[in-house]
């Protein structure tokens, strides 16, 4: 899945726009500019409840078209000190998705700029907060507090399927099939896999067994639960928050894939 979505040259999200009437789905930045402003005001509540410190990561994963993030920061150029305090980092690993948010921050080169005392690759003409990218939440420098936010952004993270079978528990793999217009087909594993191995077990734990019991398909996503401890060990260290907004059912889940 990981390649599918992220493959240099044939990656879904690398090379266009997905989103909105042209692309394959709409998310709600795109509906109305409240969402990122509503997005926007949280973040300066957090920033008020840390004491208004006077730098601040703002960190958004997964940016799309960076539709979010111009409302937000066009809402806070209204508070001056809450927008002087920002240094925006935007995590993203497509070349034509960075170009969009690019456009949409209404970014100047960093040379452009008189003021060179604020580290970034541009600067948002909305607050003149620096901005910069990064492959991963990895990259985003530490040592001051950090407000995180995900939009949509973990229910696009590759997973691992598992279903229950006579002989345990299989992990649901994709092959080709011959035999059809579309390609591919989904197959079971006929033998425990190395993710059934290391990740169904832990997923699994802490559940009662009545409730195992009448599960027939289990997924797990694996970046999802690593980035999720790198998020709170950051938070933890440097201070700030997250705030991830997605969508789904409060649970176990079964199955999310969309085809």
């Amino acid at each position: 899945m990981g390649e599918v979505l992220t493959n240099p040259i044939t990656g879904f999200y690398m090379n266009r726009d997905v989103f909105g009437a042209g692309g394959d789905f709409i998310t709600s930045p795109e509906v109305s500019q409240m969402f990122g402003e509503l997005v926007g005001v949280w973040s300066m509540c957090l920033w008020d409840q840390m004491g208004q410190p006077k730098h601040v990561n703002l960190v958004e994963l997964g940016p799309g078209r960076g539709t979010l993030m111009a409302d937000l920061l066009r809402g806070a150029a209204k508070f001056k000190e809450f927008s002087e305090s920002l240094s925006v980092h935007l995590v993203e690993c497509s070349p034509a998705l960075r170009k969009l948010q690019h456009n949409a921050l209404c970014c100047t080169e960093r040379d452009a700029q008189k003021d060179n005392s604020r580290d970034g690759d541009a600067f948002s003409a909305f607050s003149r907060a620096p901005v910069s990218w990064h492959a991963d939440l990895e990259q985003v420098p530490q040592g001051v507090p950090t407000i995180i936010i995900a939009h949509e952004f973990f229910d696009a993270l590759p997973v691992h399927q598992f279903q229950r079978t006579p002989r345990g528990w299989s992990e649901k793999l994709i092959d080709i099939a011959e035999d059809s217009s579309d390609g591919f087909r989904f197959v079971l594993s006929r033998e425990p896999t190395t993710a059934s191995k290391l990740y169904l077990t832990k997923r699994l734990k802490g559940h009662f067994p009545d409730e195992i019991a009448q599960l027939e398909h289990v997924e797990v996503c694996p970046h999802a639960v690593e980035l999720t401890k790198n998020i709170a060990k950051r938070i933890s260290s440097d201070g700030g928050g997250a705030l991830i907004i997605d969508y789904g059912q409060n649970g176990i889940v079964s199955d999310s894939l969309q085809v």
